[in-house]
């Protein structure tokens, strides 16, 4: 419980956090940043291994499965992709870039790291995936309060569509500027014609 509450709350500050980091920091290879998406990447690939060994409770919570033959080949089968693909640690790319780009030349260096560093941007979207886990845990605990009365179990859904509705518009708003910054401004852009780069 308490683990799942943790990864709750850094998934809820990923979700948040991670779309104003690609979109509004300009430099990317500041310490924080670097410790913040490493601890981050750290704690979900730990969850990862985790949920191999995690216990399912079936739908009509009267059995907890507890075989890890069973626990694996189930998560295997749903979610296991979904939550690799966005626990891949791209800022370990960002460190090896930026040590990489150090030792060659001023021209080459500044093309190959601008490249690389608007891939790793795209990449880093990936993180966003770890809304399903958001959502699945959020599903795990109305099955575990027995959220079965009409008013609590509407209440948990209105606040969930809230939720995810102020979610998305954040998203929506961060993916506003970051398109035409990955195209580096152009001058018929929205945030080019209001001076805002």
């Amino acid at each position: 419980f308490y683990w799942d509450l943790a990864m709750l709350l850094l998934m809820v500050g990923n979700l948040i956090i991670l779309p104003v980091g690609i979109t509004f920091f300009k430099d990317e290879n500041t310490p924080p940043w670097i410790v913040f998406n490493v601890v981050s990447d750290t704690f979900f690939l730990i969850d990862l291994v985790l949920n191999f060994r995690t216990g399912i409770v079936v739908e009509d919570n009267t059995e907890i499965i507890l075989d890890p033959h069973t626990i694996k080949m189930k998560y295997l089968k749903s979610w296991f992709l979904v939550d690799f693909v966005s626990s891949i640690p791209v800022d370990y790319v960002f460190l090896i870039v930026d040590l990489e780009t150090r030792v060659d030349s001023e021209v080459y260096k500044t093309a190959r790291a601008l490249r690389i560093v608007r891939f790793a941007k795209i990449l880093s979207l990936l993180r966003l995936l770890r809304l399903s886990r958001l959502i699945r845990y959020i599903h795990q605990w109305e099955e575990i309060f027995h959220m079965t009365y009409d008013l609590a179990s509407a209440v948990v859904r209105i606040v969930n569509l809230i939720g995810m509705m102020l979610l998305l518009c954040h998203w929506d708003g961060c993916l506003q500027f970051l398109v035409p910054m990955l195209q580096d401004f152009p001058e018929d852009c929205w945030v080019s014609i209001n001076h805002m780069q």
